[in-house]
């Protein structure tokens, strides 16, 4: 073969094309097939991140969207719809003004502007307490976004196919009335940590609040280690909500390793998003609706579901989640036997079972 029927058949290079790797999946890219429950390390975390990150986009997206209350929030928060009324900051403003009224020299143009300065008071409207009231909408919508976005989230971790809003429907269905009441108490109890952190640090001058306010942030930090555990469990197993509190609390303390390389990540995702905010606004405010909350979210998922293989799983359940195997049920055992038992004793002839007429 010449040099140009060599060129000829030559195979051409293929271009970059942008939906192709939106809609690549793991299983049909060697390279995005991360097995990340055998080997769950940092490196793979990033490589995961990477091959899979169109699936976080849209995770994120399902999840911004279906918490919509949110936006009453910053509606009612932006003040469009308040009035603000001025009043000096001095209480001596009115006697001062009333002593130097048709005066003018250098001193009083001093005292001016020392007593003179005003101060802002919002005055909600009506308006914005209704949408103050409809942002509470939250608490319904809250469990039922993270629970489907966190099965999203270990299958994207276990290389289970994913189809986000297949996945995200169907874990719903499956565990509604958890869903709702574990959301419910979740949002409930970060927005009075939250609430509560903010309230002592504005007044952290006395030495007892300022205790309490890093009290409060222990018990923030406690929290934020126990909450991935406890959103894998929902669907996971069938437990009780006291059960799932009572184990997520124990993993806290059993995977201290994984949950402080968790926080770490979480922290440095933080600061950069707000550092972004501050050097670019638009960019730091819309980055948590596309991506932010997504590896927020999943930074925890990495850390928690090898834990709970190793704990609360036995061996040969963990090691077929592991290796990727089918896990055999305890139902089809028993059929296997029963079945075995029936062509020993003639009750099925050996056509039947193994399905031929």
């Amino acid at each position: 073969m010449n040099r140009n029927e060599q060129e000829t058949t030559k195979k051409p290079k293929k271009r970059f094309n942008i939906f192709d790797w939106y809609y690549r999946n793991g299983k049909n890219n060697d390279k995005a097939d991360i097995n990340a429950l055998k080997t769950p390390s940092v490196v793979n975390f990033f490589k995961l991140v990477w091959f899979k990150l169109n699936k976080l986009f849209t995770a994120n997206i399902i999840f911004a969207i279906g918490n919509f209350p949110v936006v009453f929030l910053l509606i009612a928060i932006s003040g469009m719809f308040d009035k603000y009324s001025y009043s000096p900051v001095s209480l001596s403003w009115g006697p001062f003004q009333a002593a130097i009224q048709n005066t003018e020299n250098y001193a009083s143009s001093a005292l001016i502007g020392i007593h003179g300065l005003h101060n802002s008071t919002q005055v909600y409207s009506i308006a914005t307490i209704i949408f103050f009231a409809l942002s509470l909408l939250t608490i319904f919508t809250w469990g039922f976004t993270k629970v489907g976005t966190t099965y999203i989230y270990r299958n994207i971790m276990s290389g289970d196919p994913v189809f986000p809003l297949s996945d995200f429907f169907y874990i719903i269905k499956r565990n509604i009335k958890q869903s709702l009441i574990i959301g419910a108490l979740d949002f409930i109890i970060l927005g009075f940590l939250l609430y509560d952190i903010v309230f002592l640090f504005r007044n952290s001058e006395n030495t007892f609040n300022l205790f309490m306010m890093f009290l409060t942030a222990a018990m923030l930090l406690f929290y934020f280690f126990i909450r991935p555990y406890i959103y894998i469990m929902i669907f996971t197993f069938d437990l009780s909500i006291g059960k799932i509190i009572k184990n997520a609390c124990s993993f806290a303390i059993l995977g201290i390793k994984r949950n402080l390389m968790a926080l770490l990540g979480c922290g440095i995702l933080l600061a950069f998003n707000i550092g972004l905010a501050f050097i670019f606004a638009p960019i730091g405010i819309v980055l948590p609706f596309i991506i932010t909350i997504a590896l927020f979210d999943f930074i925890g998922v990495y850390a928690a579901y090898p834990n709970i293989i190793k704990y609360m799983m036995n061996e040969e359940d963990a090691r077929a989640i592991v290796e990727r195997t089918p896990i055999k049920d305890d139902f089809e055992d028993e059929y296997d036997d029963a079945e075995t038992d029936s062509l020993e004793n003639g009750d099925i002839s050996e056509n039947d079972a193994i399905g031929e007429n």
